[in-house]
């Protein structure tokens, strides 16, 4: 992979909820306009290799994203979403070759209803993976990629009757609920897409083992409809044993289970109301368990631990000098003395209580990174922890809607990709006069180090070089040093010998007419209708005039 890196940095911006910061635009393609990941903490002596996978969403235009580590965009991957949720998006295998996966869909109150993607190193969409058994679709809180990339463990969440005076008699508080929410999983083969083993909360975890009441948190549901089914379990994150035991996530159980992988009983139970350990920690409200080892009777795994959700405080007993803020958390497991201790924990520097969502991953050089859910932060710690891990990395996202967007978790992975699609590029020059000014850049390339423009004054050619730069961001701009007006420009992509990674489509160059060609937003009103203006000075292209019309800068004037 070939990075641009700084040198370590700290960048003073601070995360201030209604503070705004605009959205990225980029000329040579407007239709993108991610939130820009403000860095605030960037070590770089410290960090693991690999990019910043999030996927923002409660925003004006949800998408799955790569950014580097300084922050620069590499990947929006917006057109593969078509204006629904993106969730969980991460490096995964496939085939022996590395694939991106993540569930998109329709976000629904708590959960979603979607289909798991995964594309190759171009982009392409080679697997969609949907539920089985009749089931409903799939859901966003896990679509996790297993053995080799042959299966998948996903979740589903469904809506069944509920009958309390059987389920729960002489329970006042569930008197009126006649439907329930229950949490599922599937493990699915990515070939046949047939579903390999199934488990359903309701077939082995009674109601009475909730923390959720019904009508009491936003995702909780009242239980009086079908729509508004009570989530007693609200399942969130599955992962599986070596031995084909699984080990699930409830949140609204507080509790993470164990479950046979031949007939879907609970093995064991840690935290919440019915824990099998003795336990000197415990969580609430946790998200993405994950199993890191197991030795004989030693279990180690890890979750990120809540500490609260929408509705509910932190509650139960801490470790002494702990404070209730979420944390990522490592955690040993005694199955034969059934006892329970916390390893090692990971708060971030700002100590925040980020009441729903969250992820703890391990990273190849031992270093942690945490996401932080419905706070659109992401931490990278180093390997020394017991609750004062060194910050190697913090940032955050914003845009225009900062106050409500999350991001359900957020990973580091190296990749390398080179797009089916062509690099964009757009150029202007302010008269026939007057040197271009180009703009390009190719969503989602990784390995792109310089851009090579060539000009002509005929669209089928002949071209000529006219000037070769580094890459700078996701898009570079650059002019040449001397020469003439020039009609029509390819952009091309060199690699770090210079080889030819990818080509842009013939450009025509863009020139307004003379009365808009010093326009702004101030000077000549937002309702100026740029297609029918004055004569252009020099010929354009419909798509470029087009371009014009919705310039991706609100007000910005073009200079050469």
């Amino acid at each position: 992979m070939a990075f641009r890196v700084l040198l370590s940095i700290t960048v003073l911006t601070k995360f201030v909820p209604g503070v705004l910061a605009q959205v990225q635009h980029f000329y040579s393609n407007p239709t993108l306009a991610p939130p820009t990941l403000v860095v605030e903490t960037f070590n770089r002596s410290l960090v693991d290799n690999g990019y910043i996978f999030m996927t923002p969403f409660q925003d004006s235009q949800p998408s799955p994203l790569i950014f580097h580590s300084d922050g620069t965009l590499v990947w929006d991957g917006r057109a593969y979403v078509d204006g629904l949720q993106g969730h969980d998006l991460t490096v995964c295998d496939y085939n022996e070759t590395s694939h991106l996966c993540f569930m998109y869909g329709i976000q629904e109150n708590g959960y979603a209803r979607g289909y798991g993607i995964v594309l190759d190193q171009t982009y392409t969409q080679v697997l969609n993976v949907t539920s089985g058994n009749d089931q409903p679709a799939l859901d966003q809180h896990e679509f996790f990629v297993k053995e080799n990339g042959t299966t998948v463990l996903a979740t589903i969440y469904k809506q069944i009757p509920f009958d309390a005076a059987t389920s729960a008699p002489g329970n006042t508080a569930l008197e009126n609920v006649t439907w329930l929410q229950a949490g599922i999983f599937q493990q699915i083969d990515l070939v046949t897409n047939n579903v390999l083993f199934e488990w359903q909360s309701s077939d082995f975890v009674p109601v009475s083992a909730s923390y959720v009441l019904p009508g009491t948190t936003d995702t909780s549901g009242n239980g009086l409809s079908a729509n508004t089914a009570w989530d007693y379990f609200h399942i969130n994150s599955v992962d599986m044993f070596e031995n084909g035991d699984y080990l699930v996530s409830s949140r609204h159980t507080k509790t993470v289970y164990r479950i046979n992988g031949t007939d879907g009983s609970v093995i064991w139970q840690l935290n919440g109301r019915t824990s099998d350990f003795t336990q000197d920690f415990t969580f609430d409200f946790q998200h993405n368990a994950r199993v890191r080892s197991e030795n004989g009777s030693t279990v180690i795994i890890s979750i990120y631990d809540n500490g609260s959700d929408d509705s509910l405080p932190a509650t139960g007993q801490r470790k002494p000098g702990y404070e209730p803020y979420s944390a990522g958390k490592v955690l040993s497991l005694d199955t034969a003395a059934n006892t329970a201790t916390l390893l090692d924990w990971y708060v971030s520097p700002d100590k925040q209580l980020s009441t729903s969502q969250g992820d703890l991953q391990y990273l190849p050089n031992g270093n942690k990174f945490m996401g932080m859910g419905n706070l659109p932060f992401a931490v990278e710690f180093t390997d020394n922890s017991t609750g004062n891990a060194t910050i190697a990395y913090y940032a955050h996202l914003e845009d225009d809607n900062t106050d409500t967007f999350s991001s359900y978790r957020n990973f580091k992975f190296e990749w390398i990709a080179q797009p089916v699609a062509p690099p964009d590029l757009f150029v202007y020059a302010q008269n026939c006069s007057t040197r271009p000014v180009f703009y390009t850049s190719w969503n989602g390339a990784t390995e792109v180090e310089s851009w090579r423009f060539q000009t002509s004054n005929e669209s089928t050619g002949p071209f000529s070089p006219v000037a070769t730069v580094v890459k700078k961001g996701f898009e570079t701009s650059t002019t040449v040093a001397a020469g003439e007006f020039s009609l029509f420009t390819i952009a091309e992509a060199r690699g770090a010998f210079g080889e030819l990674l990818g080509a842009s489509a013939v450009v025509q160059t863009f020139v307004p007419a003379t009365s808009i060609a010093n326009c702004t937003s101030a000077s000549c009103g937002p309702a100026l209708n740029y297609t029918t203006a004055a004569t252009m000075d020099c010929p354009v292209t419909q798509s470029a005039r087009r371009r014009y019309n919705n310039p991706p800068m609100n007000g910005h004037h073009f200079t050469a």
